[in-house]
């Protein structure tokens, strides 16, 4: 996604692309078949395609100290910016859903419903909202979103040292939460005493991207990092994947998978060959509409799954399903998401100001 804030880092969004796709796959696949245990690493990247989210956080907390590096960050002005990029389309996306709930499920959503899917807070009925379940993760976007500029500060004056503290801290309370409880999956997964880890993450890598732009070059990177995330993927799905509730590994996860994407990240930016031909900004085309993807692609798999269900593409279920997932689901949620992107996102995002400013600076923000 391109800003005027800073120059434009076309391979992110073929990262977002990667992320859009993970999840869209994920939830096709999971629609037709059960939480696997595979012994191919490929097959577990889509039984585990959640990671995706992950990958979304990391990216999210990468680009924006990459966009505020030495400058200061104008609150108000980061906050608007914010929520012209997210809300138009996801007010669109609640209005939607709780349209169909109210008038096509009889679940006679009131005022209050609304107001509190419109807060940047967990609403209590998204879990009978299935078209649209994943909007929890905007909730956690719009917490970082709120902190960001704090911990962007407090890292430049007191070094990144103080992110580590953070994850530290973070890591320390899911420990108490799981001896408590004996799980922590729920805070680990979907909220953000988990998913901050990965949002910080992402503002190392940040650090670590502008004090060596060259850190991550080497050929090596790119298959070393590739092959160290399906490993850690593959492993976290043979020992129960996102539904082991019980697990202690649940306390250290998230940070797992961040650093393991932040690998991959900073090796796809570093990566010295391109792409043959315009495939590069093809794909990054395609990765700029990631959020109108990732809000609508379950809305489109529920039509799907309704008007035709499972196209027998292969004998063996399992194939079957990860190839209607790749073949079908995620060709026409890219395809579903144009509309949205043209007609929504893309027309707000041109309302984006500047909340950047000198660090000297006290009066008007500049780039």
């Amino acid at each position: 996604m391109r800003s005027e804030q800073t120059a434009y880092l076309e391979r992110l969004d073929h990262l977002r692309l990667l992320a859009a796709a993970l999840v869209v796959c994920f939830h096709a696949f999971h629609r037709q078949v059960g939480d696997l245990k595979p012994d191919n690493p490929l097959l577990s990247l889509i039984d585990e395609g959640h990671t995706g989210i992950g990958l979304f956080m990391v990216i999210s907390g990468f680009i924006f100290t990459v966009i505020s590096h030495g400058s200061a960050i104008d609150y108000a002005g980061f906050l608007r910016n914010r929520l012209v990029r997210i809300y138009p389309l996801y007010v669109f996306a609640v209005f939607l859903t709780l349209s169909l709930g109210t008038w096509n499920e009889h679940l006679n959503y009131g005022a209050l419903t609304w107001l509190e899917w419109l807060l940047p807070l967990r609403a209590s009925t998204v879990s009978q909202n299935p078209h649209f379940v994943q909007l929890w993760t905007i909730w956690v976007e719009c917490q970082f979103y709120l902190m960001f500029p704090f911990l962007k500060a407090f890292a430049d004056r007191h070094g990144t040292r103080y992110l580590v503290g953070w994850i530290l801290l973070l890591v320390g309370l899911r420990t108490g939460i799981f001896v408590l409880y004996g799980s922590v999956r729920f805070i680990a997964y979907e909220s953000i005493f988990g998913r901050l880890d990965q949002f910080l993450i992402g503002m190392l890598a940040a650090y670590a991207f502008i004090a060596r732009p060259r850190l991550a070059t080497h050929p090596l990177h790119l298959p070393l990092a590739v092959l160290a995330m399906l490993t850690l993927l593959h492993w976290f799905n043979r020992q129960g994947g996102h539904t082991r509730l019980d697990a202690a590994w649940w306390i250290v996860w998230t940070t797992l998978e961040a650093a393991a994407w932040a690998w991959v990240m900073l090796a796809w930016l570093g990566w010295r060959w391109r792409l043959p031909g315009r495939l590069e900004a093809w794909l990054a085309g395609l990765g700029a509409m990631s959020f109108s993807v990732y809000v609508m692609h379950n809305f489109v798999l529920s039509v799907i799954h309704k008007a035709w269900g499972l196209l027998p593409l292969s004998a063996d279920p399992v194939r079957s399903a990860a190839l209607n997932a790749l073949l079908v689901a995620l060709p026409l949620a890219l395809l579903a998401a144009w509309p949205t992107w043209r007609l929504i996102e893309r027309p707000f995002l041109s309302l984006r100001g500047r909340y950047l400013r000198p660090v000297s600076a006290t009066k008007e923000p500049t780039a």
